[in-house]
């Protein structure tokens, strides 16, 4: 099923989840394990052929479901609210975790087939954006970690085309010694080409009284 949590799956693949859950705790608890196995396998085996068929074949609208209207124009969709078994309430308060504190603010609210409410904001009430301002932005930039729990990453340094003396020569440039290593939490290469350095934290006494 992938990386998603329960929380994301679909309502088919959480009765698969069932089916095979029963399958094989019935034949478990009877001694019957061949048994057990046997059906465990051909539902695994089964789920997975279903699943492909969705991603290729019409059995998708069978299996799934379709994104269910929940706020349209700023306008409550009653049936969609009814046929997500949502209260107004909740609807609300989905809406103010997403940061909206009045319906009439939100140009499109569904519901996902994993149950997850996502808003689309009107233009005049959603987030400001550089390109509104005509402002030119960097290119983003994820810091590349290099030593994590004092062990060198090779694999990140071999995608940088760096070696691992070179991560070294970062590090004595900052006074760290080889010997340091096992001290260090943290060490990433940052876009200005730089390495920053966390250390473990050093505990001291505890005071007596704050």
């Amino acid at each position: 099923m992938g990386k998603r949590s329960v929380a994301e799956m679909s309502s088919f693949d959480l009765l698969a989840i069932l089916i095979l859950g029963t399958t094989i705790t019935e034949p478990i608890v009877t001694k019957r394990l061949g048994i057990a196995s046997y059906y465990s396998v051909s539902i695994a085996l089964i789920y997975l052929v279903l699943t492909e068929l969705v991603q290729r074949t019409r059995l998708k609208k069978v299996l799934t479901f379709d994104p269910t209207v929940l706020i349209k124009n700023g306008d409550i969709d009653e049936k969609g609210v009814k046929k997500a078994k949502l209260t107004i309430n909740e609807l609300l308060g989905e809406l103010r975790v997403k940061g909206y504190t009045r319906v009439q603010d939100v140009e499109l609210a569904t519901m996902e087939e994993s149950g997850d409410i996502s808003v689309i904001a009107k233009a005049d009430y959603r987030p400001l954006q550089p390109s509104d301002l005509n402002l030119a932005v960097k290119q983003a930039f994820i810091p590349i970690p290099l030593i994590i729990e004092g062990q060198i990453l090779q694999p990140n340094i071999q995608y940088l085309n760096k070696t691992e003396e070179w991560l070294m020569n970062k590090l004595a440039s900052k006074q760290i010694k080889k010997d340091d290593l096992s001290k260090i939490t943290l060490a990433t290469l940052n876009q200005k080409g730089s390495v920053d350095v966390d250390f473990e934290s050093q505990k001291g006494p505890e005071p007596d009284n704050f």
